[in-house]
């Protein structure tokens, strides 16, 4: 359950901090609207508040007060968790109002296990898996290795590079018609619970599993994707920080187990109260602009970056994880606010160089799901997110998916609702969502195709290395590094992202893959620069390779 108050350090601002924004007159008369908090001797409540912000200034404002934003916004308001009297008494000196959403989230909290308790005895629908409830961290390893053993030739489950800081494992799933063989598909990657108490976006992500593999032969779209894509999902980014979320020490934790930067937590460090605030937010550690607005440095703040970019290991995985695949289109789900989001993060930023498709992409999976599509700071400035990475490191179409309209993990039936939809988007949701996603995958009109001929059997290897700057320009040295076989006959497609990163494109820039054939243990016969756009099929015909292999 949630404790009854939060330790929160407020040095970020400091007392010198507060002042300055009431000289500046940033504090207004208008801030000591709201009542009084309740004494310190009578127990706080966590409590969501809706916060008036009517423009980017107010928002950006709010950002640098360190406080527990909710990943819901709208042109007028930004939602928070208070935990505490001082955060609320924060807002009033800063000079924000705000209205109250839920006055005692461990109330509704009580009242959502009791909702579940009922559902999972008498349910009305159910999802592809058939799960009635919201799964453990020790359900979703089963649940992945029951899928794999069902369909050996279709799934199989992997392993991140890095255990946890804790030591857990961090598994995956990769699907695709022969998932053994490596044969050049474009790939789809989607990921939930970067966010510890995001619970519904686990459960989205490994039931468009169960989805695509019994559907697969049934239904003829699902037989394409696994024909022409393959798809890796990965449930819990974030083991160490849903474990503790999920079992009750403290459902609210957002961010990972980091109590102390550099060092390891020891055994049940992170589930003690005093430590319950601090971590680092895998979703600000990424190096595409990190450092930059919206994260934090505060090891206590639910924005805090981390010491540096890629400082942790959930976000390391991830990094290699689309490092080694060619993945066109990335989603990250997330919970609340029925959001689909897109780059650009921060408002600053120019727009992408691939908008006009981006938007579409993103405007036709909102029609399916009901949410609203928008560009990543609409919701608030953000940087060393996922996509703030992903996308200006390989060019593959990224996005956020925020779930659900109040509630970071809400009734469990309301999860049934967001897969299948209600009300006008009811038969689509996001099960639509994602499979547009997996179709989008495919179209090489929205990625790059290399096409030649090369002796059967040998391994095609597209390598880039280059550095990725983070807002104060350090440089980040990053390599996509993905790979091939030839199949009988030697005929090869290998489908992979343009040759030129964004950021490149934006800087005027041309970009090439390096494109080597090998024999299996690894011998380099030949090597090609290979420059691709977006849209664009090049032809490599591997001559002195075929001749030595």
């Amino acid at each position: 359950m949630f404790p009854s108050a939060r330790w929160r350090r407020l040095a970020p601002l400091g007392i010198a901090g507060l002042a300055a924004l009431l000289i500046t007159g940033q504090a207004s008369a208008g801030a000591f609207s709201q009542p009084d908090p309740q004494p310190e001797s009578v127990a706080e409540k966590i409590q969501l508040i809706r916060v008036d912000a009517d423009s980017t200034a107010a928002k950006k404002r709010l950002t640098k007060l360190d406080l527990d934003l909710a990943e819901s916004a709208g042109p007028k308001h930004v939602d928070v968790v208070a935990h505490s009297n001082q955060d609320l008494r924060l807002l009033r000196l800063a000079g924000f109002t705000w209205s109250v959403l839920d006055g005692d989230l461990v109330e509704t909290d009580r009242r959502r296990e009791a909702e579940d308790r009922a559902f999972a005895m008498a349910p009305t629908a159910t999802l592809p898996s058939g799960r009635t409830a919201y799964r453990q961290l020790a359900d979703y390893e089963n649940n992945l290795n029951a899928l794999a053993a069902q369909y050996p030739t279709k799934a199989k489950v992997i392993t991140l590079k890095n255990p946890s800081l804790e030591g857990r494992a961090i598994r995956g799933l990769e699907i695709s018609r022969n998932v053994n063989v490596a044969d050049g598909k474009p790939v789809f990657v989607m990921m939930g619970l970067h966010h510890a108490r995001e619970w519904p976006s686990g459960e989205l992500t490994i039931e468009f599993g169960y989805d695509l593999l019994q559907n697969d032969g049934v239904i003829p779209r699902f037989t394409n994707i696994l024909d022409k894509a393959r798809v890796v999902l990965v449930p819990v980014v974030n083991p160490d920080g849903f474990q503790l979320s999920r079992s009750l020490g403290y459902e609210m934790k957002r961010k990972n187990c980091r109590i102390t930067n550099g060092q390891l937590p020891t055994p049940g460090q992170c589930a003690q109260s005093t430590n319950q605030s601090r971590g680092v937010d895998p979703n600000r550690n990424y190096s595409g602009f990190w450092g930059g607005p919206g994260a934090s440095t505060s090891l206590t703040s639910e924005t805090y970056r981390g010491p540096s970019a890629f400082s942790e290991p959930e976000t390391r995985n991830i990094q290699s994880l689309v490092s080694s695949y060619q993945a066109t289109t990335l989603i990250t789900n997330h919970t609340y606010s029925n959001l689909v989001l897109r780059q650009p993060g921060y408002a600053a930023a120019p727009k992408t160089p691939d908008e006009t498709l981006y938007k579409s992409l993103a405007d036709q999976m909102a029609a399916q799901n009901g949410y609203s599509s928008q560009y990543g700071y609409q919701l608030y400035d953000t940087t060393g997110t996922t996509e703030d990475w992903s996308y200006y490191a390989t060019g593959g179409l990224g996005f956020t998916f925020e779930h659900g309209a109040s509630s970071f993990h809400p009734a469990f039936s309301n999860v049934i609702n967001y897969y299948f939809g209600t009300g006008s988007t009811a038969g689509k949701g996001n099960r639509e969502a994602f499979l547009v996603a997996a179709e989008s995958t495919i179209n090489p009109a929205r990625h790059s195709v290399i096409t030649g001929t090369a002796p059967a059997g040998a391994v095609l290897r597209l390598k880039k290395s280059f550095n990725t700057k983070t807002w104060n320009g350090t440089n980040v040295p990053d390599v996509l590094n993905t790979t091939m076989v030839v199949p009988t006959g030697g005929t090869y497609t290998f489908h992979a992202n343009p040759s030129t990163r964004p950021i490149a494109v934006q800087q005027g820039q041309t970009e090439s893959w390096t494109f080597t054939c090998e024999r299996a243990n690894g011998t380099v016969l030949e090597t090609r620069q290979i420059t691709v756009a977006r849209g664009a099929s090049v032809t490599a015909t591997l001559t002195t390779c075929t001749t030595n292999f």
